[in-house]
């Protein structure tokens, strides 16, 4: 199913224009760099969308045609600059979309509507960057007392669900964490956050997940976190994330990923080979040890996801498309 241009038909078909000298030497990807190095609470589409609020502030320009050439050109450049470009396609797609509409009902000069797409789009990063709160306080009342949760990554969405928890039922419910063998600096850090907040904790490798899920009564339901969540309700997350779903299908366990609604992102993966992107996997060799590339991500589909956990409550994964559909209108190019 193909994506519509987010700009629109306002930005189809414009004249070539050459490209201002302070655009050109604007570093879009330092900044976002910068920007997520800063402050760990930022996401990836959320460092996206203030990167282009930056670029906006320090790129002049004197029309419309000029303002959305600029965003496309940096977003483009942006998006092309990291190995998974999709959650920040989910930043760039929602923040084009809102930078159209808001030219399209704002009156006045030109200067006042930047102005005020300047002074809004702070405004709208914020808001998406506060949603995490959103979804931990909808999040937490699955976790009930005596129960267990199962959990892997380092999503900061989980995180916050467990940590309201913890408030409400401190010391009543225990975690499960599955150890990122390629990560064991981050593994840590996740397990001494949790404990810290007195959730009882158990580490195990990823290879015990099948085991553990076996035994009988000691995972009550699993909750993840995603990079983006798909327009068909399906997730690309940590790698490791789609066999953990299958597993918790398999036993009837609930499966609840918490994400924000700014990574919903319009793309629609068939398979593992579908991504969007390119990734290595595999590395076949018969001299010296395989090669293991960081950052893997993989896909569940959405028949293995009981309930989607956001900002604006719990849905099931159809609300995706609806809510895409809402705001970009057809989804059909």
């Amino acid at each position: 199913m193909a994506a519509t241009d987010p700009a629109g038909a306002a930005s189809r078909d414009l004249p070539i224009r050459r490209q201002s000298l302070s655009s050109i030497n604007f570093d879009i990807v330092a900044t976002y760099r910068n920007l997520l190095s800063s402050d760990a609470n930022l996401t990836k589409p959320v460092a996206a969308i203030e990167s282009l609020v930056i670029l906006l502030k320090a790129v002049p320009s004197t029309t419309v045609y000029e303002t959305l050439d600029t965003v496309k050109i940096h977003s483009d450049r942006l998006k092309a600059s990291v190995a998974n470009p999709v959650p920040l396609t989910a930043g760039t797609d929602l923040f084009l979309h809102y930078l159209v509409s808001s030219l399209k009902q704002q009156e006045g000069s030109f200067d006042a509507v930047r102005t005020h797409l300047l002074r809004n789009g702070h405004l709208f990063a914020e808001r998406a960057n506060a949603a995490r709160n959103g979804v931990a306080e909808a999040g937490w009342r699955f976790v009930r007392d005596g129960k267990c949760v199962l959990t892997h990554g380092a999503s900061r969405s989980v995180a916050g669900v467990l940590a309201r928890a913890s408030k409400i039922l401190p010391g009543k419910f225990r975690v499960i964490y599955v150890r990122d063998e390629a990560r064991p600096a981050e593994s840590g850090r996740v397990v001494d956050q949790l404990r810290g907040m007195g959730i009882p904790v158990a580490e195990i490798p990823e290879a015990a997940v099948a085991h553990v899920m076996g035994l009988l009564r000691q995972v009550h339901m699993v909750f993840v976190g995603a990079e983006a969540v798909t327009q068909n309700g399906g997730i690309i997350s940590r790698v490791g994330t789609f066999q953990i779903a299958q597993l918790a299908v398999a036993r009837k366990i609930p499966f609840y990923v918490a994400a924000e609604t700014h990574k919903f992102v319009r793309k629609f993966p068939l398979d593992q080979r579908d991504l969007g992107f390119k990734q290595e996997m595999l590395h076949f060799t018969t001299d010296g040890p395989s090669q293991c590339t960081e950052d893997l991500v993989d896909y569940t589909p959405p028949e293995l996801i009981t309930n989607l956990v956001t900002e604006n409550g719990v849905h099931l994964p159809t609300y995706v498309f609806e809510q895409l559909l809402d705001i970009y209108g057809s989804l059909n190019g």
